[in-house]
């Protein structure tokens, strides 16, 4: 994991490999192993968290220094792994409450689906024929969509999308949960959530909660909102949560001003919102990131899904 410069964390981080953290972290950032070999640079083994901004902390055995700029609350190697495989049997039992009292969408047959929420209880249903055409990756931007209709959105709040999905809007007073996967479980056929326009609560006291449970990824599209706020628990169980890289000839969304999230992130691969070039220059992505941990995921009286970490 690397977390830039323009990166601002409020809340807990941790690996089961290591992290450059190069932001501002104002609470615990813990790894599993004690050292790494950082796989941005050449030289030795550093500590599992470590970070560049000067001074920059001492190879292993010598100490790393205590960094109240950068670490605020402190760092941890050497803490217990968590597992990501459970998730699987999560996704299947979510299908399965989305079958019998939710919201089950079936194989677009096509890209994959749109869902817009509204603050009515209610959400509007896309299917999705046509993305961008790619300058470089695949953009994950919408091109050409239809309508499907308007649904309510469902008492036990459980949508489960078997395709690749894009998410935005707003919720009121509503507790919702949104999963892609296409099973049975093929790495080639895994699915994505894409988030491009903001995603949000009206309330931040409880009552609002989106869950969103991707089997791949969970990406930002080049064609994404400058100032993006995401208000959700984000889990990619086998891939990332970030935006890939696009260069400057792809036009101008190849650069973002910033992005919040609010809620949490689980990410199986290394996550990342924003990419750097030559000398650590930011070139691609979102210059400034705020992480904001909602303790009322942990500590709010909600219905949980249990994961089997």
């Amino acid at each position: 994991m690397r977390f830039g410069q323009g990166t601002y964390v409020y809340g807990e981080i941790h690996s089961n490999k290591g992290i450059r953290f190069d932001g501002v972290a104002y609470n615990l950032v813990s790894s599993v192993l004690t050292t790494y070999d950082d796989p941005d640079h050449d030289g030795p083994e550093e500590w599992a968290v470590h970070t560049h901004i000067n001074p920059i902390d001492p190879y292993p055995p010598t100490p790393f220094l205590n960094r109240p700029d950068i670490f605020k609350a402190g760092r941890k190697v050497g803490v217990p792994n968590v597992d990501f495989v459970g998730i699987t049997k999560n996704l299947a039992d979510i299908k399965q409450m989305a079958s019998s009292s939710g919201k089950y969408i079936p194989p677009s047959n096509s890209q994959g689906y749109e869902i817009i929420l509204k603050t009515n209880n209610t959400f509007d249903l896309y299917k999705v024929i046509d993305k961008e055409s790619p300058c470089y990756d695949d953009t994950w931007s919408i091109k050409r969509k239809t309508f499907i209709g308007n649904f309510p959105i469902p008492e036990n709040g459980v949508i489960f999308v078997e395709d690749n999905v894009w998410v935005s809007g707003q919720i009121n007073n509503k507790r919702i949960l949104i999963a892609s996967a296409r099973f049975p479980d093929e790495p080639s056929k895994r699915t994505n959530i894409i988030i491009n326009q903001s995603l949000k609560y009206t309330n931040y006291d409880g009552r609002d909660v989106i869950g969103l449970i991707a089997q791949n990824n969970i990406l930002v599209g080049f064609k994404s909102e400058d100032n993006l706020r995401i208000d959700a628990a984000l889990i990619a169980q086998n891939g990332m949560v970030g935006r890939l890289y696009y260069p400057y000839y792809c036009g101008t969304y190849y650069k973002r001003n910033s992005i919040t999230v609010y809620g949490m992130m689980g990410s199986n691969q290394r996550y990342g919102f924003s990419w750097v070039c030559t000398g650590d220059i930011y070139c691609s992505g979102y210059k400034d990131r705020y992480l904001i941990y909602d303790a009322n995921l942990l500590f709010g009286t909600i219905t949980r899904i249990s994961f089997n970490y």
